[in-house]
């Protein structure tokens, strides 16, 4: 941004900043610090976050507060939106933003992300929510993105000390989906909370630089796989892409672990050849790390590679809250009411270096549902090594170093006297409000009169035509044939809407929650099925989730599970409120 419209721009805010102060609640207001030190505002854990206050007590800072580099450190809210969301939105999309961030030097030592109502609230996940957002730079600081947001929004705080150096010269880009499950149209406001450091104050601190290192089971612009029931191991459990976890992939081709055998391995990403702030990697320290799963993902499993040998560096828990009692552990892994553990110094760092590799996988469970178009993807924080080969961290070599596989790292880790390697971690944040809506099935039976026979099945105006659950009562059941093909045809896509046709447990009845319905399929007998459309519908190709196809066609079979007398009820992923069934005939 030229130097005058900098001036104009700050004049502006601190025009509206007076207003924003007026006012209890509302839409965000542009950010006043975003380009000088104007109104400051602490670097604080949040009051209602004890997970976060604890996490700032082991770096050391000093209590009750535990602000963070005092007098240094600024907390910077950005906005990105208004958006409006047209109903049943699910797109990927990628904007550049311009003001809606730092306009200076300095390092960035916290980020936090959200999505929230003009009114400032946030609305519960099984309404509308952040599908993914990952923020990007030109230049890159890292090998891809430097900060991602998900369902579970877990925080990214830079271990004390550290912090990621950012220019008033850099460009960032937001790449980002949006998920409505409504009909109607929302208008939300993407959210980011920095911490901000600037370049005098943080070098006068001694901060050192981290840059971000990005890996993904699945690399690409929408990095999505399967996970089918069946494909389960006697662990109830399913690795991809080390196992094969399912029949086909999301787009309803076969890959490797998606209708094709797992590679044994992993994904693997060699890090030489990369660059960290614009240098080549010669070695340096992992000081954080932190995962990305969806419903159903227990794990996000990180190895280092050396030689041939791997070693497990980090195992991303997902612990899913419990029903009953939310501020406690120990719900099933089926809704987005789960925190993700992360790890980092003091307790966590690892050495790597040229000639390493870092490997991924990710672990669903596979007891509860199959799932569909589920991420495992994780953000680590890498310190180079000086121009000497010294490290400038504390870390440990993870191919000597003693695994410590405790849940709370009982021998101290880093820390420990000889150090240790704790591949758990710690909670970033507990339950979520917006997500306090589990729903749940109600009821035993459907009660229809039998309808007509049928073949094929529209999708308009977010109903299944014939067998929309709302309308069976009236219209009656419809019945397919065994032995015949059952199509279904999106015919929203002139709204530029996705449907899925997804099997869950008859029947299929019940409030939508965070956790209702899910693909559990199971038919009025008690037989479990499982299929799965993908989404129906036409979108931009690599970077989205449409399949690109309006039809799919169902095998109403004995191979898939189909037997006579048999009702199937499905539903729609993108849109949970759809509900359908049918009947198997003779």
């Amino acid at each position: 941004m030229p130097r005058r419209r900098r001036v104009l721009a700050v004049a502006a805010l601190l025009l509206v900043a007076p207003l924003a102060a007026a006012r209890a609640s509302g839409p965000p207001t542009p950010e006043p610090n975003f380009a000088a030190d104007l109104t400051p505002t602490n670097c604080l854990p949040e009051a209602s976050n004890p997970h976060e206050s604890a996490q700032y007590a082991r770096e050391g800072w000093q209590g009750p507060e535990y602000e963070r580099y005092p007098g240094a450190c600024r907390r910077l809210k950005f906005a990105f939106g208004p958006l409006t969301i047209k109903p049943g939105q699910n797109d990927v999309l990628i904007e550049p933003i311009t003001i809606e961030r730092p306009v200076q030097d300095g390092y960035i030592t916290r980020f936090k992300p959200d999505l929230v109502r003009p009114d400032g609230t946030v609305p519960p996940i099984e309404q509308i929510h952040l599908h993914h957002g990952t923020w990007l730079s030109v230049p890159s600081y890292g090998n891809s993105a430097f900060a991602a947001a998900g369902e579970e929004k877990t925080l990214f705080p830079f271990p004390r000390g550290y912090g990621m150096p950012v220019k008033a010269s850099d460009q960032w880009l937001l790449l980002y989906m949006v998920h409505s499950a409504v009909q109607q149209p929302q208008v939300v406001y993407i959210t980011y909370e920095i911490d901000f450091i600037p370049k005098a104050n943080g070098d006068r601190l001694g901060l050192k630089p981290a840059y971000p290192l990005w890996l993904d089971v699945n690399p690409g612009a929408y990095p999505v796989f399967n996970v089918q029931r069946p494909f389960g191991g006697d662990d109830g459990t399913c690795t991809w892409p080390k196992e094969e976890c399912a029949n086909f992939d999301p787009y309803g081709k076969q890959i490797v672990g998606q209708g094709q055998p797992g590679n044994a391995g992993g994904r693997d990403l060699p890090l030489d050849g990369l660059q960290f702030g614009g240098q080549p990697f010669r070695g340096g320290t992992l000081i954080g790390m932190g995962g990305h799963l969806h419903p159903g993902g227990l794990t996000n499993d990180i190895d280092v590679v050396r030689n041939g040998d791997a070693r497990r560096i980090y195992t991303g828990e997902a612990v899913y809250w419990d029903r009953q009692h939310p501020d406690q552990p120990g719900g099933p892994a089926n809704s987005w009411d789960f925190s993700m553990k992360v790890v980092g110094l003091p307790f966590w760092g690892v050495r790597v270096k040229p000639g390493d590799v870092m490997r991924s996988n990710a672990t669903y469970d596979t007891t509860i549902q199959s799932t569909y178009e589920d991420m495992g993807i994780a953000v680590a924080f890498l310190v180079p090594d000086d121009a000497n080969g010294n490290p400038q961290a504390p870390g440990v070599d993870p191919f000597t170093a003693t695994a410590d596989t405790s849940e709370d790292c009982a021998s101290g880790g880093v820390a420990a006297s000889p150090p240790t390697l704790c591949d758990k971690g710690v909670l970033t944040h507990g339950h979520l409000h917006e997500n306090d809506n589990y729903g749940g099935p109600t009821g035993t039976t459907l009660s229809a009169p039998k309808g007509v026979a049928t073949s094929d099945v529209g999708i308009a105006d977010f109903l299944y035509t014939p067998g929309d659950l709302s309308m069976i009562a009236m219209t009656g059941l419809p019945t397919v044939k065994l032995g015949s093909q059952l199509r279904f045809t999106n015919m929203d896509t002139a709204l530029d809407v996705y449907h899925t046709v997804t099997s869950c447990a008859y029947p299929c009845t019940g409030a939508t929650g965070t956790a209702f319905p899910v693909a559990n399929g199971r038919t009025s007998s008690g037989r479990a099925i499982d299929f799965d459309s993908s989404e129906l519908g036409y979108g931009p190709p690599a970077i989205g989730p449409a399949k690109n196809t309006l039809s799919w066609n169902l095998d109403i079979n004995d191979i898939n599970g189909f037997v006579p007398g048999d009702v199937v009820t499905y539903y729609c992923r993108i849109h949970p409120l759809m509900r359908g069934a049918f009947e198997v005939t003779s």
